[in-house]
C-alpha cells in the first residue's frame, strides 16, 4: 500500500500548510526519511511565520524560519493584537505588535506590548481623543551585547517604559528619553507575564463592607471577545493572588474570589515579588490599573486580560440607500464627560435589530463590561438632516458604584461613516468616533 511518506516533497509541503505546527512536527518525527530533509527546510516553516507577517528572515538577522517560529512566534505569537482587562470599573487595553528594535538589536524585529492611555484632564483637547501608547514589555531574541553561541537563539523578556508620543513617565522618574529600564538590566526584581487557566471565579467584596460597589463580569456576554486568537502557548496557572493595601487593609482584605460565569484563559502581568528591589512597579503606577474613584481599594489587584476583537472595516455613508448597520461593528472611542474618553465595542444583534455599545473601558458609575447604550433599528427618528440616520434607544445611567442602574431614553444619530452622536437629553450630547489604528499611530484620518 502506498505510504504518505512516499509523496513528493512539494506535495508534503502543501499538506503542511493545512496542519498545525505541532502536527507537522509529529509527522516529521515518524520517519528519518522526512525528518532530516524537512525539519530545517525553511519552506516547512515559512507558512507559519507568514501568518504573522514574517516572510523574510533578514528582519531576524537571517535566523531560520524554524528558529523564528519555534522560539518566538509559536509561544508568543498569540499575543499579537488587542487585549482588554477585567480591572474593576475602569478596565484597560494593551496592544502587542511586531516592530524593529532600533535601540538594542539593530532593527531586528521584536514583540512589544503597549498600554493605551487616555488624557485624564478634561478640556485639554477635543473629546473623544485617541490614546497614547506606552511600551512596557519587549519579547525578542538575545541582544547582541549579551549573545553567546549558546544563547543567541534564546528568547528573553525585558521590561522598559518607552513612549514616542508622551514622555511624562520618563521625565517624572528623572531619566532622560528614550526609555526607562524597569528590570535593572537583570539586577533587580521584575514583573512577569503569566497565562491564567480558564476559571469561573470573579472578584467580589465581602457583604457588609463600606465600599458599595457592584463589580460586573466581563463575560460571557462578550461580542468583543476574539475566539480565533487564544493565549500564548505557555504553562497555564491559577488565579492571580490578591495583594493587600496596608493603608486600606480593612477594605482590600475584604476582596476575594467567588464563583461566577465561566471565563476562558487569559494573560496577566504580575508585579515584582514583594520585598524585592525594583525600579518601577508596573501595577502600582497606574499603568495597568488606571485610576478611578474606587481605585485605592484595587491598586494591588492583578487584572486578567482577554483577547479583544479588532475589526478594521470601512463604514457606510449613512446618506447612502445601501447603508448597512453591520459596518458599525468594531471598536469606537466615546466622550464620557468628566470620565474622559472611554472605549466601547459596537455589536449588531441582527435578530433584535439592535446595535449595542459594550464598554471595554468604563468608570465608577457605569463600569467596563456593561452595555452603555443601544439603538433600535426598527425605530428611526425623523431626523432633520437627510444625510444622517437617527434612531431611538436607551442608555445606562447609574450612581457611583453601579449598585443600581436605570435605562434612559436616548437618540442615537449616525452622523457619518465613522462618527455617532448620542443625545441623552436636549442639552447633553456625546460623540463617538471609530477607532482606526493607522490614525492612532500616525495622527491622521
Amino acid at each position: 500500500m502506498p505510504s504518505v511518506l512516499s509523496l513528493p516533497y512539494d506535495v508534503l509541503r502543501e499538506i503542511f500548510t493545512r496542519l498545525s505546527a505541532v502536527d507537522v512536527l509529529n509527522f516529521l518525527r515518524t520517519s528519518r526519511k522526512v525528518y532530516y530533509p524537512l525539519i530545517d527546510d525553511d519552506s516547512t516553516w515559512y507558512s507559519f511565520c507568514a501568518r504573522y507577517g514574517i516572510r523574510d528572515t533578514s528582519v531576524f538577522h537571517r535566523r531560520s524560519f524554524r528558529i523564528i517560529y519555534g522560539r518566538l512566534l509559536h509561544p508568543y505569537g498569540p499575543l499579537l493584537g488587542l487585549w482588554c482587562s477585567d480591572y474593576p470599573c475602569r478596565g484597560n487595553v494593551v496592544e502587542f505588535r511586531i516592530v524593529p528594535d532600533t535601540w538594542h538589536r539593530s532593527g531586528e524585529r521584536i514583540i512589544i506590548g503597549e498600554v493605551w492611555e487616555f488624557n485624564a484632564k478634561p478640556g485639554e483637547r477635543p473629546r473623544p481623543d485617541y490614546p497614547s501608547y506606552t511600551e512596557f514589555i519587549q519579547i525578542g531574541f538575545t541582544t547582541p551585547a549579551k549573545s553567546t553561541p549558546q544563547t543567541a537563539n534564546n528568547v528573553q523578556i525585558s521590561w522598559h517604559l518607552r513612549s514616542e508620543r508622551d514622555l511624562r513617565f520618563l521625565v517624572h522618574n528623572g531619566i532622560p528619553p528614550p526609555w526607562i529600564r524597569t528590570d535593572g538590566d537583570g539586577r533587580l526584581a521584575t514583573p512577569s507575564l503569566h497565562v491564567i487557566a480558564p476559571s469561573d471565579m470573579k472578584l467580589e467584596s465581602k457583604p457588609g463592607n463600606f465600599m458599595y460597589l457592584n463589580i460586573p463580569e466581563m463575560l460571557p456576554s462578550a461580542p468583543w471577545y476574539d475566539h480565533a486568537r487564544g493565549v500564548p502557548r505557555l504553562p497555564q496557572e491559577g488565579l492571580p493572588p490578591l495583594g493587600q493595601n496596608l493603608l486600606w487593609s480593612s477594605v482590600s482584605s475584604a476582596l476575594h474570589y467567588v464563583p461566577g460565569t465561566p471565563k476562558p484563559a487569559a494573560i496577566a502581568f504580575f508585579p515584582p515579588p514583594a520585598g524585592r528591589e525594583s525600579d518601577v512597579r508596573l501595577i502600582d503606577h497606574d499603568l495597568h490599573n488606571p485610576p478611578h474613584y474606587f481605585s485605592i481599594y484595587f491598586e494591588h489587584v492583578v487584572s486578567r486580560y482577554y483577547p479583544l476583537l479588532q475589526r478594521d472595516q470601512v463604514g457606510d455613508d449613512p446618506a447612502s440607500s445601501q447603508w448597512r448597520a453591520e459596518t458599525l461593528e468594531g471598536i469606537w472611542l466615546g466622550d464620557y464627560g468628566v470620565h474622559g474618553t472611554e472605549c466601547v465595542f459596537l455589536e449588531l444583534n441582527a435578530g433584535d435589530s439592535v446595535v449595542r455599545a459594550w464598554k471595554i473601558t468604563g468608570d465608577a458609575h457605569v463600569p467596563r463590561g456593561t452595555c452603555s447604550w443601544e439603538m433600535d433599528l426598527q425605530q428611526p427618528n425623523q431626523d432633520s438632516q437627510p444625510a444622517r440616520r437617527s434612531y431611538t434607544g436607551q442608555g445606562t445611567l447609574a450612581p457611583r458604584g453601579f449598585v443600581t442602574s436605570e435605562k434612559w431614553p436616548i437618540s442615537v444619530t449616525v452622523v457619518g461613516p465613522d462618527e455617532i452622536t448620542v443625545s441623552w437629553d436636549l442639552t447633553y450630547n456625546t460623540k463617538f468616533v471609530r477607532y482606526k489604528q493607522k490614525r492612532g499611530r500616525v495622527g491622521f484620518p
